[in-house]
């Protein structure tokens, strides 16, 4: 069973010796094993020292071995792998008997050596990327460094940018640090350096070799570089993070728009909703009292119709935001059956056509009548229909025109309604396609309605796998398109 006493690890090589010079015991540390790799117990030194040398050690084992008590340190040159030999001091000294012990001590220089490379390795191999630098100069750089700006190495870095500066290229342009960050960065260097700021903790973003952009947080000291003040950085690729943080931040923003847009729009729906329930309460208390004689049976009857118009008004309203709801908590289920698309849209354009012509509107078709049935929910493409063409109403001047086409596109149909109106800008095309948003227009002010028939088209037309799309520009007019796939043209004829 292996022992679990700790063995004690030599601090150095030590190779006992014999009269006749050959090798009773050897111990060495680990760092320094490979130095005796070749040493076999029984053997003379023979091969390890160098023939120029060997003569000198003998002689000076016959120094140590002559008096007890002797101690000598000689330099010789030992054997390495491929012909190489490595220059090492050795101590020499007499133990009891005939025999003596060569002990290596690795001096302060070889020491100093060994530090060094050890830490070269860690930097090296560093997973961060590690710069050191005055305020004009680069003074080193790892690999890791390099690989953060898209380089497979320090010196390809190195080898690229001095390319870059050799053809003229603006000293600015080359350096990697972002142009909107080089202020701070400089400002946190300049602090450094004058021994401000002795250590610093900041992100800032780098250019890549590709152009892209990579973010990085950054940990500085002031160090000696050849007895010089010089900063030292380490940076950590946190790119990964900044995506995630950007993306609770819009979160944070979309649900703040969304809470503020639903707050404005029942600010504005408590108008809407005011309004035709206080002229049906107001007529109705008129009907009831008799306000005006018991026989004023024709105006009454005038009242009892703007009541009947208001409660439509508001069964409209109401049942605008129902459908939203329904929409986005996805409890609206479609009803499908082949639709006769002519059929449907002569029904839509009957229902438009009395307010088209108080405002002198001429309504238009031109329909593909090869693309026959549509498999769809009736209802649902009947109420997008009408909010496109009640929108294209409402929003043209008196004297324009409205034209409905129904034709066959790449995805499938598509069914849109173009208007000559007061068209939208593309941030009101945004607000007008969101839940709850309304345009904030003189116009959009003078007509009453949720502004819900954008959104909740959008949705109905998505439920069937289709896309809604809006094409407008101020002053020019506005085209609502529904596109409906290929499938849904399918013949389902028995």
């Amino acid at each position: 069973m292996p022992s679990n006493e700790i063995q004690s690890v030599p601090e150095s090589i030590e190779i006992t010796l014999d009269a006749d010079g050959c090798v009773v015991d050897m111990s060495a540390a680990a760092r320094d094993h490979r130095l005796v790799r070749d040493v076999a117990i029984g053997q003379s030194l023979h091969d390890q020292i160098h023939l120029d040398d060997y003569d000198f050690f003998l002689w000076s084992a016959q120094w140590i071995l002559a008096a007890p008590g002797r101690v000598q340190t000689i330099r010789l040159r030992w054997a390495r792998p491929n012909n190489r030999w490595a220059l090492i001091n050795v101590t020499l000294r007499r133990d009891p008997g005939q025999m003596f012990t060569i002990i290596h001590h690795p001096d302060e220089v070889e020491r100093a050596r060994r530090a060094e490379a050890q830490l070269r390795r860690v930097v090296e191999g560093s997973a961060q990327g590690i710069v050191v630098r005055t305020f004009t100069d680069v003074l080193y750089i790892n690999d890791a460094f390099a690989h953060l700006l898209g380089f497979a190495s320090a010196r390809e870095l190195s080898d690229h940018t001095a390319w870059e500066l050799s053809q003229g290229i603006d000293a600015t342009r080359v350096a990697s640090i972002h142009p909107d960050d080089r202020a701070t960065v400089a400002e946190h260097l300049r602090r450094r350096l004058a021994g401000e700021e002795t250590i610093s903790h900041y992100e800032f973003r780098l250019t890549r070799r590709d152009g892209s952009t990579v973010w990085v947080d950054t940990r500085a000291a002031l160090v000696s570089w050849d007895g010089k003040p010089a900063s030292l950085s380490w940076m950590s690729d946190i790119s990964d993070r900044k995506k995630i943080e950007d993306e609770l931040i819009r979160s944070k923003e979309a649900a703040e728009l969304a809470n503020r847009a639903k707050t404005e729009f029942l600010a504005n729906m408590s108008h809407e909703l005011r309004t035709p329930l206080n002229a049906i309460i107001g007529f109705a208390e008129v009907i009831k009292d008799e306000m005006f004689g018991p026989n004023a049976m024709a105006r009454y009857s005038s009242y009892a119709q703007d009541i009947h118009s208001s409660g439509m008004h508001l069964l409209t309203l109401i049942n605008d935001i129902l459908d939203l709801a329904k929409l986005e908590a996805g409890k609206l289920d479609l009803r499908e059956e082949d639709v006769s698309l002519p059929e449907l849209i002569g029904e839509c354009l009957t229902i438009i056509r009395s307010r088209a012509q108080k405002s002198g509107i001429e309504l238009v078709t031109a329909m593909d009548f090869a693309v026959g049935a549509l498999y769809c929910d009736a209802r649902a493409v009947k109420q997008v229909l009408l909010n496109f063409l009640s929108n294209a109403v409402k929003f043209t001047p008196d004297g324009g025109s409205v034209i409905t086409r129904v034709e066959h596109v790449a995805d499938g149909v598509a069914i849109s309604v173009t208007d000559n109106g007061i068209g939208m800008s593309p941030e009101q095309i945004e607000v007008a396609m969101s839940p709850f948003g309304q345009i904030d227009s003189k116009v959009a002010r003078q007509h009453k309605g949720t502004g819900l028939g954008l959104p909740i088209s959008k949705q109905l037309v998505e439920l069937h796998g289709g896309k809604l799309t809006v094409r407008s520009a101020q002053g020019e007019g506005t085209t609502m398109i529904a596109t409906f796939p290929q499938y849904r043209l399918a013949s389902r004829a028995a």
